[in-house]
């Protein structure tokens, strides 16, 4: 394992994950603002791992399979500790739908590597406006204290439903791309 900086930032954000849970489920409103200021830095660690690593040339097959790990763990987990809080069907569907997407494209990419192809999914831009759309809306809904008496967490939800239609988009491309070897 090459452990550079961004391989680094990857094995961080994966290692904000419990205290995050630990914060969100201590139930005081300290704790879960603080529970947002980690997961703040784990969405930015997202961002800059990736850049670091084109920026400074130190990309690593580690990166590249670590990365999208820690960005799913990093949403299904925050997705099922908001669900504690949250069974509105409004949230439940997009919640349902990111949760179960992620692992199909898990199972695709286990397909190709089991027929021996190379394809390698590219990430789309698609793809990237849909992470980055879970990690705001995710930041709103873990913040959910009013902002200028606006309900953030309301808009949380409603950016959630958004995600959840880009994930849907991007999921059929990738079903698209692979499917006449997914199906060997």
């Amino acid at each position: 394992m090459n452990l550079n900086l961004p391989n680094a930032l990857t094995v961080l954000r994966i290692a904000l994950i419990p205290i995050i849970v630990l914060l969100f489920t201590s139930g005081d409103d300290s704790s879960r603002f603080l529970a947002f200021i980690l997961f703040l830095i784990a969405s930015i660690t997202d961002y800059l791992d990736g850049l670091l690593a084109r920026y400074m040339k130190q990309q690593t097959n580690f990166g590249e399979f670590l990365d999208p790990i820690a960005d799913k763990l990093l949403v299904i987990i925050t997705l099922i500790l908001l669900i504690s809080e949250n069974q509105d069907i409004f949230f439940l569907i997009p919640t349902l739908v990111i949760i179960t997407r992620e692992f199909l494209v898990i199972a695709i990419r286990q397909r190709l590597a089991e027929v021996g192809d190379n394809k390698k999914l590219s990430v789309l831009l698609v793809s990237k406006i849909k992470t980055t759309l879970q990690l705001v809306s995710l930041l709103f809904l873990l913040y959910k204290f009013p902002i200028l008496g606006y309900n953030v967490y309301w808009f949380g939800t409603m950016l959630l439903q958004i995600s959840a239609l880009l994930t849907l988009i991007s999921f059929f491309y990738y079903v698209k791309n692979s499917w006449n070897v997914i199906i060997k």
